[in-house]
């Protein structure tokens, strides 16, 4: 492997020597490397649970009379899903209207003899005029109670409709028509897909190092091409006596529509160890065949800039840059173009791009 990396060097160095001696320092285009925190991956497998999952019942006894949804079907918030036979309920409601509109009706002429006492005056005694104003007072009061009575039985009459409590997916349909409906046996399975969660058994060896600030990136195995990003919404601070382990609650900031509930993944940590790391953009690596990787370092020395080859290790990518472990000890400007027809020790120019077909280039600074 050594072998081939110093022929693709030689074989560099010999096409570009003439050029270079004969043109000069070779224009490049250098960007200074950043200092970055050092983050350690830690990897852990969990399931995909909803927000919300629900097992809906009625809020009576009754026989079942249409259910209107079967497995799979999306509801929205109030959608009617199961409704029981509700005539009782409902003549018990009208009762309970007829003896509101009675009391009203004692209460208009309790009130019509009150105001008659108050324009008699004097000529009536205090005694019945007094007796009036009770009898309005406690004609009010009656009211008052049958109207409470009266909101109770449309209440009634409203639980025995099975409606959704969010938007939502019907998971299993419980009950069929003509069943009798328990209210503590449940109907429906109810899942809300608005929002997802990883839930992930984590070592309690790293407790001390997850906290709710931590974010994560999440590879569902059904979908290994798509990477999403969750945010860790509860932490629970409870081990699992078995496994040794306590529970990360993960928050999908945007789930995508292939994602069902029960699907494996993969959440992704970045821990703070302590120490930092140099980051640079990712066209500054080289690539050899054999596996190694390096980057080209301008040293500024006296008589000019001169560029130097240093072998590194790589760590962890992220979007345009990557991070360097081992192989640059100093922070040196690297070369992001003009890398590719380097040799060792050249004296190079920094640019801000590279010439153009006329030739032109503008030196940075």
């Amino acid at each position: 492997m050594l072998t081939i990396r110093l022929i693709a060097c030689l074989v560099t160095m010999l096409l570009a020597a003439p050029s270079a001696r004969s043109q000069g320092p070779v224009p490049v285009v250098a960007l200074t490397p950043t200092i970055a925190e050092s983050l350690s991956p830690l990897r852990f497998s969990g399931t995909v649970t909803p927000e919300r999952l629900a097992s809906l019942s009625s809020h009576v006894d009754g026989l079942v009379i249409s259910v209107q949804v079967d497995d799979g079907y999306a509801a929205k918030r109030g959608d009617t899903l199961v409704v029981l036979d509700a005539t009782l309920a409902k003549l018990q409601l009208d009762v309970a209207q007829a003896r509101l509109d009675e009391a009203h009706a004692r209460l208009d002429d309790a009130t019509r003899l009150r105001a008659e006492a108050e324009r008699l005056g004097q000529n009536i005694s205090q005694s019945t005029r007094r007796s009036r104003v009770a009898r309005e007072n406690i004609e009010t009061a009656i009211v008052a109670r049958l109207e409470v009575e009266l909101q109770f039985q449309k209440e009634l009459v409203d639980r025995h409709t099975v409606r959704a409590p969010f938007d939502g997916i019907v998971v299993e349909k419980l009950t069929e028509v003509g069943e009798w409906a328990q209210a503590a046996h449940p109907v429906l399975q109810f899942l809300a897909i608005d929002q997802f969660r990883l839930d992930v058994q984590v070592p309690q060896d790293y407790y001390p190092v997850i906290s709710d600030e931590n974010s994560a990136l999440v590879r569902v195995d059904a979908l290994p091409k798509e990477l999403f990003t969750a945010q860790v919404a509860a932490i629970v601070p409870a081990s699992d006596p078995d496994a040794r382990t306590f529970l990360v609650r993960l928050l999908l900031d945007d789930p995508s529509d292939e994602i069902i509930v029960g699907m494996s993944a993969e959440a992704s940590f970045s821990v703070s160890n302590g120490k930092t790391v140099v980051e640079i953009p990712r066209d500054a690596v080289v690539l050899y065949p054999d596996g190694s990787t390096s980057v080209w370092v301008v040293q500024e020395m006296n008589d000019g800039k001169y560029a130097y080859e240093r072998e590194v290790v790589l760590g962890d990518t992220f979007g345009e840059t990557v991070k360097v472990i081992e192989g640059l000890d100093q922070i040196m400007p690297v070369v992001v173009r003009g890398n590719e027809t380097l040799e060792e020790g050249v004296d190079v120019q920094i640019v801000e791009r590279l010439p153009d077909r006329a030739g032109a280039v503008k030196i940075s600074d």
